[in-house]
């Protein structure tokens, strides 16, 4: 992932006219990755910019690189004991048992809803331990559904990058408004004992 990021900025630097696509390719790590920044905007800003196909396969092999290192280190860490009293807490239990309803089609809706945060899911496949490449399909046909509908928003209209920017920011701030109230009403999951049987 480390050589894809600095192969795609030297790249960047070296066919100007590629630059803006190649940069979505680290962008695409650290939008798509446990710790998450502005994401959709940079699709849509580059709608006008390259043929929507060339975004969208840029944006899905890139957002399949980082999925995979996600499923390893939360496989890693989920495996500690450290992470006993979350795995056996009654919520996670609970969205296990929804979660085990209909994993495939679950991932791919929270793949393409922008308001419905995926990264819980990615808890939940490791939990139930869920295949990785059944995982990867989902994430192919939800995140390329939003990739094709965002960067398709910037081919129809042009909006100027600051607003996307600013748009970006505001919808940032909300989800980690909506993150704290949740950790909050949850008052701190990790830190109460073990109810359910271990996954």
């Amino acid at each position: 992932m480390v050589a894809l990021s600095v192969l795609a900025l030297l790249g960047a630097q070296a066919a100007s006219d590629w630059s803006e696509l190649l940069y979505l390719i680290p962008y695409t790590f650290l939008g798509n990755s446990l710790a998450p920044l502005p994401y959709d905007g940079a699709v849509v800003f580059l709608g006008g910019r390259y043929a929507l196909w060339l975004i969208v396969l840029v944006a899905i092999l890139a957002t399949l690189v980082i999925e995979a290192w996600n499923m390893e280190l939360l496989g890693r860490l989920l495996a500690r004991e450290g992470t006993r009293a979350f795995r056996s807490h009654h919520i996670t239990q609970t969205s296990l048992r929804w979660y085990r309803k209909a994993p495939f089609w679950s991932l791919v809706a929270t793949c393409v809803v922008p308001i419905i945060p995926h990264y819980p899911m990615r808890f939940l496949a490791v939990l139930a331990g869920y295949p990785l490449w059944k995982y990867q399909v989902s994430v192919i046909l939800g995140r390329g559904a939003r990739y094709v509908g965002l960067a398709g928003v910037g081919v129809a209209v042009e909006i100027p990058w600051h607003w996307i920017v600013l748009v970006s920011l505001v919808a940032l701030g909300f989800g980690f408004r909506g993150a704290r109230r949740m950790n909050r009403d949850q008052g701190g999951i990790t830190s109460q004992p073990a109810i359910a049987e271990e996954v």
